[in-house]
């Protein structure tokens, strides 16, 4: 009968990882204003922005990263900008330990998320543990 067990475990182990839901592919902001591609790069996993909803500045050039408090950094275009960086796998479909960037306002935060079907939960947050921050919606694309 053990036996009988161990066979079944080898078995379906390969179908449950297909029922995982993968964080890795493109995730459009609640609000509608960006989309940003999560991969994966080495145990790491990081997104950049590869759209957004108005992708030039009032001038007709590309979005810069104008709220930057590193002066240096505000001609970057924000179109390939990495804004999650360093978030590592804790559980089935939970990541946590990385950072996120907001060009909104120029500050990294601490960052955690879950993916929950079709729904990626991003929080922020300004202590690691997740306590003073918020989440946001993502939709997968």
């Amino acid at each position: 009968m053990r036996k009988f067990f161990v066979v079944i475990m080898f078995t379906l182990a390969p179908f449950a990882a297909a029922f995982a839901q993968d964080v890795v592919g493109k995730w459009k902001l609640g609000d509608g204003t960006a989309i940003v591609e999560v991969y994966k790069s080495g145990d790491a996993y990081n997104g950049k922005i590869v759209w957004l909803e108005e992708p030039t500045d009032a001038d007709g050039t590309p979005a810069k990263d104008n709220n930057n408090p590193d002066p240096a950094l505000r001609t970057r275009e924000l179109i390939g900008l990495n804004m999650l960086s360093g978030l590592k796998k804790t559980a089935d479909n939970e990541y946590s330990g990385g950072k996120i960037y907001d060009p909104g306002n120029g500050k990294t935060y601490n960052c955690s998320m879950k993916v929950e079907g079709n729904v990626l939960k991003v929080r922020g947050s300004l202590d690691k543990r997740g306590l003073l921050g918020r989440t946001m919606d993502w939709f997968r694309q």
